[in-house]
């Protein structure tokens, strides 16, 4: 009797129109909140998984791998920034059009901070410095603005939380970074009791400090105590991929994360790693602690940064986990394998070669036999 509305007359021609129908994938119940969120469209990029994201420090290292990695699931990412809106707009194309939305804000300004979590599910707090400057003090990033970013979450609703610190946070450490930073997730802990805190470990990727500035400064490199740091270097787009799970899994509210490489290099062995990638040689030039961090105080004086004294701290202390834990996960857990630095470093670090080596194999001749314990040759391509 009355026409389907569903069908649709073009010149005569009809064309039905079906519902799409929805499984289980495209409904997540928040356990904290008991929030329904229900996906629209089909799940990739151009689409929404009925999901909001707020991710602070998303224009450093690591947070442009996490805005990535969201948006591309068909997460609807809201991008905070500090300063000039260009510093956030490589972050927008990552996203479908109107996924990734930059928002001013300022970390002492909760009106603001809650303007950016107003309709957001989850709250991934990335913000970190390894020196402080003459607006922010480490007590008032690692701190104060993340004990801020917790009460403003909770009191929104939102129903995640996942807060970035490092491996080896402790409130007794030879370092005020690691310290603020373990009272941070002290403050996190109280303030929003559900969060996630992952510590992770000296991270490398295209515009890493630890590959990179070996590669950048191989006519003069300084270390100190003969490069015998202790380091368990990890994947960038490992630890976004980790960040992602922890997001979708609800069975892991609450829990603490450990991400490192399972296994363990000194400093020395990474630049003669380097070295032998590069096909050059590092020259590197061992300079007293001491020596080395006065002069780091001098230039941390000057109008833009170079170095600070507390980065020469971090220089000599170990980037290892701690005791095990049996209550604090690991990449394992998550069920992912990590990269192999000696597999993946390269292609962060090509560019640093001779012209003449340029053009040469990821995996040259005696490159096996460099390797200290035996290691898969196959391994997963990075996704960024």
């Amino acid at each position: 009797m009355f026409a389907n509305p569903l069908n649709r007359s073009i010149k005569g021609l009809s064309v039905p129109v079906t519902l799409a129908r929805r499984g289980k994938a495209d409904v997540v119940i928040r356990k904290t909140t008991g929030q329904v969120l229900v996906g629209r469209g089909t799940y990739g990029r151009q689409s929404w998984n009925g999901q909001t994201a707020t991710v602070f420090g998303c224009t450093g290292f690591l947070g442009r791998y996490v805005v990535a990695r969201l948006a591309r699931e068909g997460t609807k990412v809201i991008v905070p920034y500090r300063g000039l809106q260009e510093y956030a707009r490589h972050l927008q194309p990552t996203g479908d059009l109107g996924m990734v939305v930059p928002m001013e804000f300022d970390l002492r300004n909760s009106k603001q901070i809650e303007e950016c979590v107003r309709y957001s599910d989850v709250v991934i707090n990335l913000i970190g410095r390894n020196y402080e400057t003459k607006n922010f003090s480490f007590d008032q990033v690692h701190i104060e603005g993340a004990q801020r970013i917790a009460d403003v979450s909770r009191e929104a609703g939102v129903s995640r939380l996942i807060h970035l610190s490092s491996i080896n946070a402790k409130t007794n450490a030879h370092s005020r970074v690691l310290v603020s930073k373990a009272f941070g997730e002290q403050r996190v802990r109280e303030h929003f009791p559900g969060a996630n805190i992952i510590r992770a470990a000296t991270m490398y990727g295209y515009e890493d400090e630890l590959l990179n500035n070996i590669g950048r400064f191989k006519h003069f490199y300084l270390t100190v105590n003969h490069a015998q740091q202790r380091l368990r270097p990890v994947c960038v787009s490992d630890v976004a991929h980790a960040i992602g799970i922890i997001r979708d899994n609800e069975d892991t509210v609450g829990q603490t994360f450990e991400l490192y490489n399972p296994k363990e290099y000194s400093r020395k062995d990474v630049i003669e790693l380097v070295q032998f990638l590069l096909h050059e040689k590092i020259w590197q030039v061992n300079v007293p602690p001491k020596l080395l961090r006065l002069a780091a105080q001098v230039a941390n004086a000057l109008p833009f940064h170079y170095t600070s004294h507390h980065e020469i701290d971090l220089m000599s202390i170990d980037d290892i986990p701690s005791k095990k834990d049996p209550s604090i996960q690991t990449f394992a857990d998550l069920g992912i394998q990590p990269h192999t630095l000696e597999l993946a470093a390269l292609q962060f670090i090509r560019h640093y070669r001779p012209p003449q080596h340029e053009e040469d194999p990821i995996e040259p001749k005696g490159y096996k036999a460099f390797r200290k314990p035996p290691i898969p040759v196959s391994n997963r391509d990075i996704v960024a």
